[in-house]
C-alpha cells in the first residue's frame, strides 16, 4: 500500500489514559515505533503535545470514543497537530491479541496509509453552539418525562382531563393543575378554571370527578414545581443559545423557510452542521450524515433489512 504521511501517530483514547504509537519513516522503508502512554490532565495533554511536535509529527489520528477526544481536540489543535477523529466501528480489528498499544499502532498505521476518514468535527463557535442546543434538548426531553408523569398522576386519580382537552397543559390545564397542587379537588371548582372552549362542555365536570387524595395533590405540586423549573431553564438557555447564533441570523432566516423549521430548529441544524455546506458533497451526503437516508445493505442480489439484521446481532 502507498504511504500517504511519514511522520504519524495513533492514539487509543480512554478516560483516563492514552495509548500512543508514534511511526517515524520514509514512504519506502520500515517505519520507527516509538510506544508511551500518557495520562489525560490538561498539563499532561499539552506536553504530550510538545512531544509530537519534537518528533515533528504533526498528523495524529484517533478514534471518537464518546466524549474523551474532544479535549485532545481542544488542546493540540491550538498547538498545530491536526487531528483526525475517526468512527471507531471504522477502525476496528479482527478480535483476538487486542491491546491499547496495538490498537494505538492499528490506528498510526491506517493513518499512514491514508485509510482513515475522519469524521465532521464542526469549527469552535459551532462546537460551542452545539453545546447549548443539546443541553436545551436535554432539558426539553426532562420537560417531557415531567409532563409524563403529571399525566400518569391524574390517570391514577381517574382526572380525564386529557379526554377532553387537546392540550393536558394549555391555559386552562395548566389552572387546574395549579388547584390540584394546592389541594382543591372538588370537580366544580376545578371546572370554573377553564376558560378555552372545549367541543364538549358537558363532559368537562365528569372529566374532572376524581378520587384524587391529599397524596395525589401533593405529587402534582412537586411535579408542578419542577415543570416551572425546567420551563425556565429552558427559557434561560434559549437566551445563551441566540446570543451565540445571532451572527448567523440571515442563516436561520433562510432555514426556517423550510415547512416545519423553526427558530430552535434552526440553530440546531447550524449547530450541528455549521454554515459551510462545503463540507459535504452533496445533499445526499448530507443528508445521510443527518441520518435521514436509507442505507445500503445488499449481498447476493437480495437487500437487508438494516432494522432485522441489527436485531439478530444482538
Amino acid at each position: 500500500m502507498e504511504v500517504l504521511r511519514e511522520n504519524v501517530a495513533g492514539v487509543d483514547v480512554h478516560k483516563d489514559m492514552l495509548a500512543i504509537t508514534i511511526l517515524k519513516g520514509g514512504a519506502k522503508e520500515q517505519p520507527e515505533a516509538e510506544q508511551f502512554e500518557s495520562k489525560t490532565f490538561t498539563a499532561d495533554l499539552i506536553k504530550c503535545g510538545q512531544k509530537f511536535l519534537e518528533k515533528g509529527v504533526t498528523e495524529v489520528a484517533l478514534e471518537s470514543t464518546g466524549v474523551y477526544w474532544k479535549p485532545l481536540h481542544n488542546t493540540w489543535t491550538p498547538m498545530g497537530i491536526k487531528l483526525t477523529v475517526a468512527q471507531a466501528a471504522h477502525v476496528s480489528r479482527v478480535p483476538g491479541r487486542k491491546t491499547d498499544v496495538s490498537d494505538s499502532y492499528w490506528l498510526a498505521t491506517l493513518h499512514r496509509h491514508g485509510l482513515i476518514n475522519s469524521s465532521f468535527v464542526p469549527p469552535e463557535e459551532f462546537q460551542r453552539m452545539r453545546l447549548l442546543s443539546r443541553h436545551r434538548t436535554n432539558l426539553t426531553e426532562d420537560l417531557s418525562r415531567i409532563k409524563n408523569r403529571i399525566q400518569k398522576t391524574l390517570e391514577d386519580g381517574n382526572i380525564k382531563w386529557g379526554s377532553v382537552a387537546s392540550d393536558v397543559f394549555g391555559k386552562s390545564g395548566l389552572e387546574i393543575l395549579k388547584l390540584l397542587a394546592s389541594g382543591v379537588q372538588d370537580p366544580t371548582r376545578l371546572a370554573e378554571a377553564v376558560v378555552t372552549k372545549i367541543k364538549k362542555k358537558e363532559d368537562v365536570e365528569k372529566a374532572l370527578t376524581n378520587c384524587f387524595t391529599k397524596e395525589h395533590c401533593f405529587l402534582i405540586k412537586e411535579l408542578m414545581t419542577q415543570y416551572d423549573h425546567l420551563h425556565e431553564k429552558i427559557r434561560i438557555a434559549e437566551e445563551e443559545l441566540w446570543k451565540l447564533a445571532m451572527p448567523y441570523k440571515d442563516k436561520i432566516d433562510l432555514l426556517k423557510e423550510i415547512p416545519g423549521i423553526n427558530d430552535i430548529l434552526a440553530i440546531g441544524i447550524l449547530s450541528e452542521a455549521s454554515d459551510k455546506m462545503e463540507n459535504f458533497a452533496d445533499e445526499r451526503k448530507f443528508a445521510a450524515w443527518a441520518g435521514t437516508a436509507a442505507g445500503n445493505n445488499e449481498s447476493g442480489g437480495k437487500k437487508k433489512d438494516l432494522k432485522q439484521e441489527k436485531e439478530t446481532l444482538t
